[in-house]
C-alpha cells in the first residue's frame, strides 16, 4: 500500500517530472494534474487485470504461490518506478506502476476469505486489522514520499529503491509459509463444512435460535446444501456470471466505488488542495498533516468497524455454543439476508454521518478545524470497510467468495479511483488554472492561485457530492436484502402450510417451528434488525 501514495505525497515533484519527461504526451505536459491521475489509474489497471486472474486461479491453484508470484512482480514494478527517474521516462513510470498492482490483487482475493475461515468468533476484528493496512500504508507512503522527494540527498526515486530493499526479507519469509488445509487451495469447488461440528442448540428454546434451521432437512440434503454443486467447473465466464447474478453484490459494489473514488481523489490531490487553499505554506507540512490524519482515522476507524460487525454477527449466530460459526463462513443460508440488511443499514448511517462532518470543510479557512473535521469524517468512512467486505462475502455462494472480492475491487476501481482522480484533476485545472504546478514544482501563478480558491473549493464540493451515489446504492442494497427476507418468509410459510396439510413425517420438527412461526408481514419501514431466523420472533435489543 505504501508505494501507492508516494506519488500523492510528492505531487508537486511528480507534476514537474511528468511535465518535463522526454516522452510525456502533450496532453500530460499541459495538464500535469491529469497526468498524476493517469499514473494512479495505471496502478489500478494492472490491479484489475491481476484481480481477474487471481480470482480465477484461486479455485485450482494453491494460494501461497499465487501471493508469492504477485509479490515478485510487485518488487520488479517498484524497482522500475525508481528507474523511471534515471531514464527520465513517463512511460517507464506508467507501466511500472501498472505492474505493482499484481501483489495487492492476490492479497485482496486471498486474505478476506482466509481470515473469514480461520478468524473464529472474532473474524470481523481480524479482518479489520488486515484492512487497517490500507489507510496505514497509504498514510505512511504519503509522508514517506513527501520526505524523500524533498530530500536534497536522495529524491523520490530512492523512495522506491528503499522499498525494494526493505521488502526482500518479506519475500524470504513468505517462501517458508506452509498451509496444507484443503491442499492449500482456498476456493476449490465442492468444499464442505463439517456439519457435525455445528451446534444447533437444544429444543428447549433457550439456545441461540439463529443456529437452528427453520425447516428440518435430511442429512443428505444438508450436506448437499453446504457442500455446493459437485464437480462445478470454474471458468471466467461462470465466475463473472455468479457475481452479476447477485444484485446485492452489484449494488454494494456501485456504492463502494463512489466512496473509494472520493477517498482516492483526496489522497491524490489532498496536499495540492490544502496548499492552494493557503492552509499550509509548505508541501511537506501539508503531507505530514494529511498523512497523520489519514493514518489515525484508519487505525481507529477500521478496528471499530470490525468490532461493530462482530457484535452484529454475535446477535445472529450466538456466542455460547461449543463451536461458534466463524465470521459468517458456516452460516445458515436463512441468515444471510437478515445479516446483510442489518450491516448495510449501519454502513449507510456511518456514511451519512461522515458527510455531516466533511461538508463543513468547504468553508473552513483554518487548517486545524479543516483537518479535524476531515479526520472525523475519514474515521467514520473507514469504519465501513469491514462491513462492506463481509456483505460481499455473504452475497454469493461460499466457493465464489474470492470472485466476490475480485468483483467488488474491480468495480470500485473502474468506477471509482480510476476515473475520478483524473476527472477531478481536470476540473481543478479548469476551475483554478493558476494553481497548476510548473516544472519547478511551484504553482503557475501563486498570487493568482490565491484569488482562485473558490475554484479549488468547488472541486472539493464536486468530490463530496459524489459520495451521495454511495448513499443511494447502499439503500438499494438494503431494500434488496429486505425483499429477499420477505420472499423467503413467504415461501417458507407456504411450505409449512403444505406440510401441515400433507402430514409431514417430520411432525416433531414441524410442530416446534409452527409454534413459533408468525405469517410474514412485509413492512419496508420496519427496523433493519430483522429476525435472526425466519421462523422465530424478532431479535430484541
Amino acid at each position: 500500500m505504501t508505494d501507492r501514495s508516494i506519488i500523492a505525497g510528492a505531487s508537486q515533484e511528480f507534476s514537474a517530472f511528468v511535465s518535463t519527461a522526454y516522452d510525456s504526451p502533450e496532453f500530460v505536459k499541459e495538464n500535469p494534474d491529469a497526468g498524476i491521475g493517469i499514473l494512479q489509474a495505471a496502478f489500478i489497471c494492472g490491479y484489475t487485470i491481476a484481480l481477474l486472474l487471481s480470482g480465477h486461479f484461486v479455485h485450482t491453484m494453491r494460494w501461497k504461490p499465487l501471493v508469492l508470484g504477485g509479490l515478485c512482480v510487485w518488487w520488479l514494478g517498484v524497482l522500475g518506478s525508481g528507474n523511471a527517474k534515471q531514464y527520465n521516462s513517463f512511460y517507464v513510470l506508467l507501466f511500472s506502476r501498472m505492474a505493482t498492482g499484481c501483489s495487492e490483487a492476490a492479497f485482496q482475493v486471498v486474505a478476506p476469505p482466509l481470515i473469514q475461515d480461520r478468524g473464529g468468533n472474532m473474524a470481523g476484528f481480524w479482518l479489520s486489522i488486515y484492512l487497517t493496512g490500507l489507510p496505514l500504508g497509504l498514510a505512511f507512503g504519503y509522508v514517506y514520499g513527501s520526505h524523500m522527494a524533498g530530500s536534497d540527498e536522495w529524491g523520490w526515486d530512492w523512495a522506491y529503491y528503499f522499498m525494494c530493499i526493505a521488502s526482500i526479507p518479506i519475500l524470504a519469509v513468505m517462501m517458508f509459509v506452509r498451509d496444507e488445509t484443503n491442499g492449500g487451495i482456498l476456493g476449490r469447488a465442492g468444499e464442505s463444512v463439517n456439519v457435525d461440528n455445528i451446534d444447533y442448540g437444544e429444543d428447549d428454546g433457550e439456545g441461540p435460535i439463529a443456529q437452528q434451521p427453520l425447516l428440518a432437512r435430511s442429512n443428505e440434503d444438508e450436506a448437499q446444501t453446504l457442500q455446493g454443486p459437485e464437480g462445478e467447473n470454474f471458468t471466467l465466464v461462470s465466475e463473472i456470471k455468479a457475481c452479476l447474478s447477485s444484485p446485492v453484490l452489484v449494488t454494494l459494489s456501485l456504492g463502494w466505488s463512489a466512496i473509494i473514488g472520493v477517498v482516492a481523489s483526496l489522497g491524490t490531490f489532498g496536499g495540492a488542495f490544502v496548499l492552494a487553499l493557503q492552509l499550509y505554506d509548505d508541501e511537506r507540512d501539508a503531507a505530514y498533516s494529511f498523512g497523520v490524519a489519514a493514518a489515525l482515522a484508519g487505525v481507529i476507524g477500521t478496528p471499530l468497524g470490525g468490532s461493530l460487525v462482530d457484535k452484529i454477527m454475535e446477535r445472529y449466530t450466538g456466542s455460547n455454543t461449543h463451536e461458534p460459526m466463524r465470521g459468517g463462513e458456516g452460516i445458515d443460508d436463512s441468515l444471510r439476508y437478515p445479516i446483510i440488511a442489518s450491516v448495510v443499514a449501519r454502513i449507510n448511517a456511518l456514511v451519512v454521518t461522515a458527510m455531516l462532518f466533511v461538508v463543513p470543510t468547504l468553508v473552513m479557512k483554518d487548517a486545524t478545524f479543516f483537518l479535524s473535521f476531515l479526520f472525523i469524517g475519514w474515521t467514520l468512512l473507514f469504519m465501513t470497510q469491514t462491513g462492506v467486505t463481509l456483505v460481499a462475502l455473504l452475497s454469493v455462494d461460499r466457493s465464489h467468495r474470492p470472485n466476490a472480492m475480485a468483483f467488488l475491487m474491480i468495480t470500485s476501481h473502474l468506477l471509482g479511483d480510476v476515473p475520478l482522480p483524473i476527472v477531478l484533476g481536470l476540473i481543478k485545472d479548469q476551475f483554478a488554472p493558476s494553481c497548476r504546478v510548473r516544472e519547478s514544482g511551484e504553482f503557475e501563478d501563486p498570487e493568482g492561485c490565491k484569488a482562485q480558491q473558490a475554484g479549488v473549493r468547488q472541486t472539493l464540493a464536486i468530490a463530496y457530492a459524489w459520495i451521495l451515489w454511495s448513499i443511494i446504492f447502499l439503500e438499494i442494497t438494503r431494500r434488496i436484502a429486505r425483499h429477499k427476507i420477505w420472499k423467503t418468509r413467504t415461501e417458507e410459510h407456504n411450505t409449512l402450510l403444505l406440510q401441515e396439510e400433507n402430514g409431514s413425517e417430520d411432525n416433531r420438527a414441524f410442530q416446534y417451528y409452527h409454534s413459533r412461526f408468525q405469517p410474514p408481514q412485509y413492512d419496508e419501514k420496519a427496523n433493519d434488525d430483522v429476525s435472526p431466523s425466519f421462523g422465530t420472533s424478532a431479535l430484541k435489543g
